[in-house]
């Protein structure tokens, strides 16, 4: 099984939901080419294990994941595409144990507290990830989260803006996930893989921000 260091480098990740699988392989193509150090490939995306598994094919040693997954048969498919880690929205147990039985790396989504405090206690995750982070106040939320429970290992996401990648960042987060910020649905749905690519370099360029 991967670390955390090891699934996150660079501590930015890029997320693509897309109804394209052809336009979803090739964004996160550009996305790795921006410098980004993590893909998740969420499982509404068509042919979702297919594209992960050129992904892992091609993307060279970044690491690349599989988000949305809510039942262990995902699990299994993730891990037979090759996946370093998988990604729950919400606490779920059998994900879990999934998880364990294939070694893979487990990002668990919670919001609460409490919710976090047992997906890392109860059901084992490594990481979590608050979600949907902008809809309770972003970075302000972690920052009250570190107060009380302070080092938690969190990957934030939904919501997130390339300018706020240095601030969550200087947080302590492990990783800070980019969806639409990273890939536009215009962008997307037009092609332009150089667009993606200039977004992940400035996502990326935030890195030089954190001390």
């Amino acid at each position: 099984m991967l670390d955390a260091n090891q699934v996150f480098p660079n501590r930015v990740a890029g997320v693509i939901r897309s109804q394209d699988a052809g336009a979803a392989y090739h964004a996160c193509l550009a996305a790795v080419r921006g410098g980004v150090g993590t893909v998740e490939v969420t499982t509404g995306v068509p042919d979702w294990a297919e594209v992960v598994r050129r992904l892992v094919a091609e993307a060279g040693p970044t690491p690349v994941g599989v988000g949305t997954v809510v039942e262990p048969a995902m699990v299994a498919a993730a891990a037979a595409a090759g996946a370093g880690f998988v990604v729950t929205p919400y606490l779920v147990p059998e994900v879990a144990a999934a998880a364990r039985e294939h070694d893979l790396f487990l990002v668990m989504g919670a919001l609460t507290p409490t919710e976090i405090q047992q997906a890392l206690q109860v059901h084992g995750a490594q990481v979590v990830k608050v979600f949907p982070v902008a809809a309770l106040g972003g970075p302000s939320y972690i920052r009250w989260i570190g107060g009380p429970m302070p080092g938690l290992p969190l990957w934030v996401s939904g919501g997130v803006e390339i300018e706020q990648v240095a601030e969550y960042l200087k947080l302590g987060v492990k990783a800070v996930g980019l969806t639409t910020a990273l890939f536009p649905p215009d962008a997307l749905e037009a092609g332009d893989w150089a667009r993606i690519e200039g977004l992940a370099r400035r996502a990326v360029a935030a890195l030089a921000a954190v001390t």
